[in-house]
């Protein structure tokens, strides 16, 4: 072999191996690793960015800092990943824990600190380089539930620090501590017509196909089709001694033994999140609330999780053609299960299908339509392909088809409010389908009030004149220092928007857990005097009605 040659090949694997297995990291816990949500799993309009760990279903295990480091970022927020943390590591990488309960000591007194100077609980912070350094080892945390968790466990993410891509923690660091034999679990497998020409099984719609257990795999009878084809997947991981039905990391495809499409769940970028609900049979999902992974692409796809896509994943069903279409489905350890699809062209004749309901959308156009009071607009590409919308136009509603086809761009909507209407200012666009209001950001100027939304559905003008529901549920005779103080908020339709509280007209520090509705504040945090204490609490929703608390309190 050629000595230069040889030398840039150990080079760009060394530099390939640096990026991927990254050695020098320990875990982050010291419970055993039960995974309950794996890198890139399918979540509601997003890939799930890291891994998340069980930690036995309870709050308060430590978390420790995998390498030295120091913090370079921490937000606290009552929603998405909580109270967060994130370390940047000398070797490239960044970590990042999420829905944790607490800071480690001199992490928290620095986060108090910071929200006390700015009275709120919700801040983000960028500590200096040299302000809060770990060491490896370090108690940075402790496990939680904080934001929109939906039950105790660390949320963990590796980053790579340069191009703030996510990479797969699970395969790239922590695989040798993770036990799992198990293999993926096959929930079912489905063949999908790509033309209105296209015949499969004498129809032009999509099926489930019926699999027979084989060894080790499954093999399906002859799929019988004419024109152009594409298949999807349901697919889970589990994993030994876990309950979590997670998401697999590895899909082959094979035509005839040729490499097809392939997916590999190993890094992406959060800008790549938005394509999920294309990668995925969104109205399916709408109707079942069940994923299916579609292995064929429609137009553009750029997502990097797709590493090939020979014509787009799509099989063309020639005449006299024989085919084997195979698919592999792997989890992280390699643990794996085959599926055969024999796939045999036949001379159906072509059926006219009919028509759908509703206006032919272009994707690659413009929109704008108007009627009574309301209009709608939109710009090319904020659909993902064609498709036919049903829409109503109404005084003060708009009735813009139902949530079946996803979104990428924001649809923006105009209601021109009448003049005598009443309580302007509480009043907002909002989401009426079902019987719960889905409140939206209302943008307005004298009559003309506006919003953007990525769904599809029912809008029409909510007013709300309901001022926030407000408990003290801690309503002792004497409090100590030990002591929490705790509250209970809760708006209906609107929402919360803000809330104070106040010692002796002092402002006073309430972590806020919208699941639970909880307001707690420590008084540990010193703000009180010894004995009667005015407590004040100040909550006012998202279109201004507001409530206070008053009332005396005694701290021993």
């Amino acid at each position: 072999m050629n000595y230069r040659f040889f030398c840039f090949l150990l080079i760009s694997l060394n530099s390939l191996a640096q990026h991927k297995i990254i050695t020098d990291f320990d875990v982050p816990i010291k419970i055993p690793l039960l995974v309950a949500g794996s890198f890139g799993e399918l979540r509601p309009n997003h890939f799930h960015a890291g891994v998340d760990f069980t930690a036995n279903y309870k709050i308060g295990d430590p978390v420790y800092a995998p390498a030295d480091g120091v913090v370079n970022r921490i937000k606290v927020s009552s929603f998405g990943y909580g109270k967060a943390l994130y370390v940047k590591h000398n070797n490239g990488y960044t970590t990042v824990y999420g829905h944790l309960s607490a800071y480690g000591n001199k992490i928290a007194k620095y986060v108090n600190n910071k929200q006390y100077e700015s009275k709120q609980f919700t801040v983000e912070l960028f500590p200096l380089a040299k302000e809060l350094p770990v060491k490896k080892g370090d108690v940075i945390g402790y496990i939680g539930n904080t934001g929109g968790s939906g039950g105790p466990h660390l949320h963990y993410e590796i980053r790579d620090t340069k191009t703030e891509h996510i990479l797969n923690a699970q395969a790239f660091s922590l695989k040798n501590s993770i036990t799992d034999t198990e293999q993926p679990i096959i929930n079912g497998v489905y063949v999908y017509p790509l033309t209105n020409e296209t015949i499969i099984n004498n129809e032009n719609s999509f099926f489930e196909i019926a699999l027979n257990k084989q060894d080790n795999s499954y093999k399906s009878n002859i799929i019988k089709a004419k024109g152009t084809i594409g298949f999807g997947i349901n697919t889970y991981d589990t994993q030994n001694g876990s309950r979590g039905k997670n998401g697999i990391y590895r899909m082959v495809t094979y035509l005839n033994g040729s490499k097809y499409f392939e997916i590999v769940f190993d890094e992406f970028s959060f800008d790549e999140s938005k394509y999920l609900n294309q990668y995925i049979d969104y109205k399916y999902y709408q109707l079942t609330e069940n994923r299916i992974q579609k292995l064929f692409v429609i137009n553009e796809l750029p997502l990097s999780l797709i590493k090939t896509k020979k014509n787009n994943g799509q099989v063309v069903v020639n005449e006299g053609e024989d085919l084997n279409f195979k698919i592999e489905v792997y989890d992280v350890h390699e643990n794996k299960q085959t599926i055969e699809i024999p796939v045999k062209y036949f001379d159906y004749q072509t059926v006219e299908k009919s028509k759908p309901d509703g206006k032919y959308i272009d994707y690659l156009k413009d929109y704008a339509f108007e009627d009574k009071n309301v209009s709608v607009e939109w710009d090319a590409r904020t659909f993902f392909e064609d498709v036919y919308l049903k829409m109503d136009f109404a005084e003060n509603t708009l009735i813009l088809h139902k949530d079946e086809y996803p979104v990428q761009k924001n649809i923006n909507i105009k209601m021109i409010v009448p003049d005598d209407y009443p309580n302007k200012e509480q009043t907002f666009i909002g989401k009426t389908d079902g019987k719960k209001v889905k409140y939206f950001d209302t943008w307005k100027r004298g009559n003309d009030f506006r919003i953007r939304t990525k769904e599809l559905g029912r809008y029409k003008l909510v007013t709300d004149t309901e001022n926030p529901i407000v408990t003290f549920t801690s309503n002792h005779d004497a409090f100590t220092k030990e002591d929490v103080l705790v509250f209970e908020i809760e708006d209906k339709l609107s929402g919360i928007d803000t809330y104070n509280g106040y010692l002796n007209n002092e402002w006073i520090l309430f972590d806020y857990d919208y699941k639970t509705k909880k307001l707690i504040h420590k008084l540990s945090d010193e703000k009180f005097t010894t004995g009667t204490n005015t407590l004040r609490l100040e909550v006012t929703d998202r279109v201004g009605n507001n409530t206070t608390f008053e009332q005396k309190i005694v701290v021993n």
